[in-house]
């Protein structure tokens, strides 16, 4: 199963078979078209695809084209998780229509940038290399995998190629950040949004709008994490939605735990760094502190085996 048609409009009914599991079948539907521009890294995009049966050319819904993928999506709660369930299934049908930058990107956004960086280092050839968006999305994974140099090459590169490219200016805003230089990434988070808003337009959009993919103005993982922490009425409500948004983000992930942590969530903030650990090992800073967390709050029992396992992690480093 599973032609698709491409309609340039928007909140098309879906179609259902089983109205006792119309409401999953729904928010399934809802939640495809959602994660679509995602997938193509084209925020805001307004596209609908509809699936047709591959015997009757009959358009039916997602949930009965890819019945495995909802049967699953329906147990889990993480929307990272249930991001990465729906990509699979986008694999399937839209993968062979991704340029290269598009498929590292759909990669660094479902937490695995070791294999978007593989993928380029394999495909990548004269041509792609002088394309903006692929240098940006180089720098991107190199900036997720913690490579702020080579991050930083890329979007020089990007940059020589288009000057006015914003998604370059966005990840070099957060290598400048990330490698202590703060007052030039603060003046290219500004330039940014004074491209995009006028200064009435930023303070008149909600959380969401100003820093989420779907707004395209500031959807970066370090801006994000600052400016929600330098604003004392940040809800619980929107960390957790920035905590979605920004899961990809071992950044972002790890700041947040410490962030608990420094709030005496201690039990909240180490069991989110052994998440990221768990999901993105590489990440020394988390590994570290993980450890170190583990040892100051006396349960080396209570962990054996995780303290075990950052304790090896940490020794390969050495």
């Amino acid at each position: 199963m599973g032609l698709f048609d491409f309609l340039k409009k928007k909140n098309l009914p879906a179609s259902h078979s089983n109205e006792a599991d119309n409401s999953y079948e729904t928010q399934f539907e809802e939640e495809v078209l959602r994660t679509i521009p995602r997938y193509f890294s084209m925020p805001g995009a307004a596209v609908d695809i509809r699936v047709r049966h591959s015997k009757t050319n009959k358009i039916i819904s997602f949930a009965i084209a890819y019945p495995d993928q909802f049967n699953t999506w329906k147990t889990v709660k993480s929307v990272a998780d249930r991001r990465g369930i729906i990509y699979s299934l986008l694999d399937e049908q839209l993968g062979p229509q991704l340029q290269l930058w598009q498929i590292m990107e759909r990669f660094n956004d479902d937490r695995n940038s070791q294999k978007a960086l593989k993928l380029a280092l394999q495909y990548m050839d004269a041509t792609v290399e002088q394309q903006p968006d692929f240098n940006t999305a180089m720098a991107r994974t190199y900036f997720l995998l913690t490579q702020f140099e080579q991050a930083e090459q890329y979007c020089l590169k990007a940059q020589e190629l288009d000057p006015g490219h914003i998604r370059t200016k966005r990840i070099y805003a957060d290598v400048l950040h990330c490698t202590g230089r703060q007052e030039q990434a603060h003046r290219l988070y500004e330039e940014i949004l004074n491209k995009k808003l006028t200064r009435d337009q930023q303070l008149s959009l909600s959380v969401q709008q100003l820093l989420g993919f779907d707004g395209d103005y500031i959807n970066s993982p370090v801006y994000a994490f600052s400016w929600l922490s330098n604003m004392e009425d940040t809800s619980e409500e929107i960390w957790n939605w920035a905590n979605d948004e920004f899961y990809y983000s071992p950044y972002f992930r790890a700041q947040h735990a410490y962030r608990l942590i420094e709030r005496q969530e201690h039990l909240r903030g180490l069991a989110k760094l052994l998440s990221l650990v768990e999901e993105m090992p590489w990440y020394k800073d988390a590994v570290v502190n993980c450890y170190h967390l583990i040892e100051q709050s006396g349960m080396q029992e209570q962990l054996k085996e995780e303290y075990n396992w950052l304790e090896r992690l940490m020794a390969k480093e050495i």
